[in-house]
C-alpha cells in the first residue's frame, strides 16, 4: 500500500517537473507555426492619413488607413510614444487580415505592426515612401 502512495507521490512530483519544462520551453521557443499557416497571415502596407484622439483614452489613437484597395480605421495602443504628427504622412505594415475588433466604441480592422524596445516603450515599423499602398510584405 505504502509502495502505491510512493509512486503516486513520485508521478506527481514528475508531472510538476512537466509542467515547469512545459511553461520554461514556452517562453524560451514561441509556438511554431507551418508555412501555410504563415502565408495565412496577410501583412499590407498602409498609409496613416490621420490620427485622431480618442475622448479619455491615454493610450488609444484612431488611425485611418489607406490601403490603396480600401480605407480602414485602426485603434492602436500607441499614444504614449508617439505625437501625432509623427504617424501621419507615414507608411507601416498592418495585419490585414485580422478579425474586426471593437475597441474603445470603435471598429478596428487591422493592426499596426511594431516591437517593443527594452525600457518598455513600443517602436512601429515603417516602410519607404517607393513602396505602393496595399503590398503584400513575405
Amino acid at each position: 500500500m505504502e509502495a502505491v502512495k510512493a509512486k503516486e507521490v513520485l508521478a506527481g512530483k514528475e508531472n510538476e517537473k512537466l509542467n515547469v519544462v512545459e511553461k520554461v520551453l514556452e517562453v524560451v521557443s514561441p509556438k511554431l507555426l507551418s508555412f501555410s499557416d504563415w502565408k495565412g497571415v496577410d501583412i499590407r502596407v498602409g498609409l496613416i492619413e490621420l490620427v485622431e484622439e480618442i475622448p479619455n483614452k491615454d493610450k488609444l489613437y484612431k488611425l485611418s488607413v489607406d490601403f490603396g484597395v480600401e480605407k480602414r480605421t485602426v485603434i492602436s495602443g500607441i499614444k504614449p510614444f508617439y505625437a501625432k504628427s509623427d504617424l501621419e504622412g507615414k507608411k507601416s505594415p498592418f495585419v490585414f487580415n485580422l478579425a474586426p475588433a471593437k475597441i474603445a466604441g470603435f471598429i478596428s480592422s487591422a493592426m499596426i505592426l511594431g516591437a517593443q524596445t527594452p525600457d518598455g516603450k513600443y517602436k512601429v515599423f515603417f516602410v519607404d515612401s517607393d513602396v505602393l499602398l496595399g503590398t503584400r510584405i513575405e
